[in-house]
């Protein structure tokens, strides 16, 4: 369990309007690991996360993960991983 460092994240897709879609790939991620995407984390993206979900990992198709506020904590079976990370939420 750690926090997901900047040099584990690229973002792949935004759509940059004021209810965003994104989409990450992340790098070297464990289960319980978080990542902070609002003004003061990794990439400051998000105002509020409503939903995000891991995708195309080795242990799993898709995965929800846990949210509060603007922290994602990765889901349960991760080890050392890669995946890409589907978030939406508000910029505003």
């Amino acid at each position: 369990m750690g926090v997901v460092a900047v040099a584990q994240i690229e973002r792949v897709y935004t759509n940059d309007a004021p209810d965003r879609a994104a989409l990450y790939k992340l790098s070297k991620v464990t289960a319980a690991d978080t990542l902070d995407l609002g003004p003061s984390g990794a990439l400051a993206d998000y105002q509020t996360v409503k939903q995000a979900a891991m995708l195309a990992t080795t242990v799993a198709g898709t995965a929800s993960c846990s949210v509060s506020g603007t922290v994602i904590t990765m889901p349960a079976g991760l080890a050392n991983d890669a995946g890409y990370l589907l978030v939406w939420g508000d910029t505003n």
